[in-house]
């Protein structure tokens, strides 16, 4: 049977909890990220938070506080550290952990809270479903991905909401500014480009306030492609005239501002 490895915080929790019994580590080992093989555990001191493992060169104290980022690793699946240190877990963390699992490598990066991965994951399994969530829904699901600067995830999911939206003819004015907003922030300007183009053609409502942002993201894209092609005029003059559009509407908007103090700089050239 093979060896079982158990995140070091859960051991660290167990440690810490009124259930901690050292005597079941008997037999496992610590994985600390810096030595070669395992080391095996050889006493812990409760009173001191300090586990103690032999090492190369003799004993080697762990803290604690140090655990986190080590591994338990038991000999086998049915020893008794295993059940006992994932027992430590609460049942929301359970389902959290799930949720991580179910969202997979496509989003690797650890959340900035819990209320941001219960978000992300159901703006990402409602996508797996085909479903198009309502309005009121995706505003915070947008927030939460912005906030943990999910830009590439943010784009496959507003893209799947805008072609759900187009096939059953649902309004997708918030749609379209999302998908600019993150295929620009995701480093692709001529796409943000496009997406503020199909809805300006597809004349389809949007409120003066959406048209101003939207209008301001492509203006921001505009000059995002002047950078990198080194400086097409072309480039400048669809983003004064994008610009031009969300100033008539928002004058005093900082982003518009911000928009507008790139354009003068693009426009001075370097120097």
């Amino acid at each position: 049977m093979s060896e079982v490895e158990i995140d070091g915080r859960l051991l660290q929790r167990w440690l810490k909890s009124d259930a901690a019994d050292p005597g079941l580590l008997a037999g496992c080992a610590l994985d600390d990220g810096e030595a070669d093989e395992p080391l095996p555990i050889l006493e812990v001191d409760l009173a001191r938070q300090t586990l103690v493992c032999g090492g190369p060169k003799g004993r080697v104290r762990f803290p604690f506080g140090r655990l986190l980022d080590g591994l338990l690793v038991a000999p086998k699946p049915d020893h008794p550290a295993v059940a006992a240190v994932r027992a430590a877990v609460s049942p929301q963390e359970r389902v959290h952990q799930k949720m991580r699992d179910e969202l997979g490598p496509e989003y690797p990066r650890p959340f900035a809270s819990v209320a941001d991965l219960e978000a992300v994951h159901a703006a990402e399994m409602a996508r797996r479903d085909g479903k198009l969530p309502e309005r009121a829904l995706r505003g915070p699901w947008v927030r939460a991905l912005k906030r943990n600067e999910l830009h590439r995830q943010g784009a496959q999911l507003a893209q799947s909401w805008r072609e759900l939206a187009n096939s059953c003819g649902a309004p997708w004015s918030d749609i379209a500014l999302h998908l600019a907003w993150f295929q620009r922030q995701g480093g692709h300007p001529n796409r943000a480009i496009e997406t503020a183009r199909d809805f300006w053609r597809s004349k389809a409502p949007a409120s003066q306030t959406e048209i101003a942002m939207l209008a301001t993201v492509e203006a921001a894209a505009w000059i995002d492609r002047f950078e990198r092609k080194g400086g097409a005029p072309p480039d400048l003059v669809e983003a004064r005239r994008a610009a031009a559009k969300a100033y008539a509407i928002s004058p005093t908007d900082p982003e518009i501002q911000t928009v507008y103090q790139r354009l003068k700089a693009a426009e001075a050239g370097p120097g």
